[in-house]
């Protein structure tokens, strides 16, 4: 006996909340056989195993593992509620089995993807002892998840095996009524993508990173400083040599650069970044500045806990990048605070690859996301008596702080049911954060970071106003913001919603083995 799923739809098709996921089972045997039932599973599992390889002591220490049923739906396909022939009892077990012909048999099947997880409900029976898997350090048993997040459903997720995935797949197993004969399954794992949290309205503001700079004065202006200090030392009187001007004020030429995105910065998947990149003279100067290289990078942190282990797993993605650029920057005057914008047409065209997941939190993992900025500066001074002056190079590193939508929209009847909701529950606390994690790129730079009004002097910001929690700050343990506060949807949203009619972007993370997939109930990692 063989039993296989065929889904109505495509295998490259992105599933979102609110699709149907439908399809057929095909059981093929060659001669009657019995059979209790059959059942088709719609599943959705968050696993994570960690590791410490030494223990206090120096022992060796088993791996923690903690596994979440974040998607759990079940129904019966066989036997039909008609059924009434081929019917045995069974006074070993009392329970009813049927008889199935030989021959090749279909049953439909259909499930309705809801909002939220559901593995803060009650865990399937021997949910947990179905996880145990045998490795080299042992028998692993998933220890029993005392703490659930109850939001969204989180994307499918790849990337980190043997360590984190979430995953969703259609299961059928074909209960054979006889203990000796094994029961035969199939799984058909598809992507999930969610829908994206209702946006705020645009505030006109726009959230930035600054980082100055001072050009070293030119040759000529430092040898004339020098012998000046070295007259002063030896009490000679200062001769009436004149002040070389064109290399700008003794401390040199001073610029800023700043990285701005809209408020609130949001990224959307497979699409372009609205980045301005903005550099503002401070000090009045006529030398030229030139941009000799330019990068763009996603960083992406992922917040593993497996029982009361957790790790953070750093990612990027390179969006464009240059150098040997030399191009020249444009500032409107010599004056100070002049301003020149780079022309967008660098980054323009280059979108957000297909394996970036949207930022999400779920009980055992929670990933969010920076947009890292590295704008290289060149500055050639000015030539000395017939010396050519050796140009000066700099990179400045900026960070952004954002979050990433599906690009997923809502059905406005979704968004209506959310406004009355809002209105009964209350607002819910901002979601994007700004608050830098990286003490390396602390260590390189002082950076201001701060919410930029076109009312504002941006200059005399000089630090960042107070900033909300990023999801999972503090501890997946930590309770506040994290019951039902949207982004959240409430499954009362989802009851006669019809599917989501909208563009489905690309996603494409990564692949779990298909041997994986086919391992038995009893079998873990």
């Amino acid at each position: 006996m063989q039993a296989s799923i065929l889904l109505d739809e495509s295998t490259n098709r992105t599933f979102t909340n609110l699709d149907e996921v439908s399809g057929k089972v095909i059981v093929r045997s060659t001669k009657a056989a019995d059979v209790d039932d059959i059942v088709v599973k719609l599943e959705g599992e968050s696993r994570t195993r960690l590791v410490n390889h030494l223990g206090p002591n120096g022992e060796k220490m088993k791996p923690k593992l903690e596994f979440h049923k974040i998607l759990y739906r079940t129904t019966t396909v066989f036997p039909p509620p008609t059924l009434a022939q081929d019917r045995i009892s069974t006074p070993v077990s009392g329970r009813p089995s049927y008889t199935l012909p030989p021959g090749t048999h279909e049953y439909r099947f259909s499930f309705k993807v809801p909002f939220n997880n559901s593995c803060h409900e009650p865990a399937p029976p021997k949910s947990s002892l179905s996880k145990v898997g045998i490795s080299d350090w042992g028998i692993e048993i998933p220890v029993i998840p005392s703490h659930h997040v109850k939001k969204t459903l989180p994307p499918t997720l790849g990337g980190f095996p043997g360590e984190a995935e979430i995953r969703y797949f259609v299961k059928v197993t074909v209960a054979r009524h006889s203990f000796l004969k094994e029961n035969p399954r199939a799984y058909r794992p598809f992507n999930f993508l969610p829908i994206e949290s209702p946006r705020p309205s645009p505030t006109g503001s726009q959230v930035y990173a600054r980082q100055r700079h001072v050009f070293h004065v030119s040759s000529q202006a430092a040898e004339l400083s020098k012998k000046g200090k070295m007259k002063n030392m030896l009490g000679i009187a200062a001769d009436a040599t004149p002040t070389v001007t064109s290399a700008g004020p003794a401390n040199g030429l001073a610029v800023s650069v700043d990285a701005r995105l809209p408020e609130p910065a949001i990224l959307t998947c497979n699409q372009g970044i609205p980045l301005t990149i903005l550099l503002k003279r401070g000090n009045y100067s006529s030398e030229q500045v030139f941009l000799s290289s330019l990068q763009i990078m996603l960083r992406s942190s992922t917040k593993i806990k497996a029982d009361d282990m957790s790790r953070t797993e750093q990612s990027s993605w390179i969006i464009m990048s240059k150098s040997n650029m030399g191009m020249a920057v444009n500032f409107l005057s010599d004056e100070e605070g002049s301003e020149a914008v780079i022309d967008n047409d660098l980054w323009r065209g280059h979108i957000l690859p297909n394996t970036i997941a949207p930022t999400f939190e779920t009980c055992n993992i929670s990933r969010w996301y920076s947009l890292d900025i590295r704008v290289g500066l060149a500055h050639r001074g000015s030539a000395s008596a017939g010396k050519q002056q050796v140009p000066q190079t700099i990179i400045l590193p900026l960070r952004l702080e954002c979050a990433i939508f599906s690009g997923i929209l809502p059905p406005p009847s979704v968004l209506e049911r959310m406004a009355q909701a809002r209105d009964t529950l209350g607002e819910a606390p901002p979601y994007i954060a700004s608050n830098i994690s990286d003490g390396k790129l602390q260590a390189e730079t002082a950076l201001n970071s701060a919410v930029f009004r076109p009312s504002d002097d941006a200059s005399a910001s000089q630090s960042a106003p107070p900033m909300p929690p990023r999801p999972g700050q503090g501890g997946l343990h930590a309770e506040e913001g994290l019951a039902d506060a949207p982004p959240s949807y409430f499954d009362a949203v989802a009851e006669g919603a019809p599917p989501v009619i909208a563009p489905r972007p690309e996603y494409a993370p990564g692949v779990v083995r298909e041997e994986d997939l086919r391992r038995s109930e009893k079998s873990g990692w």
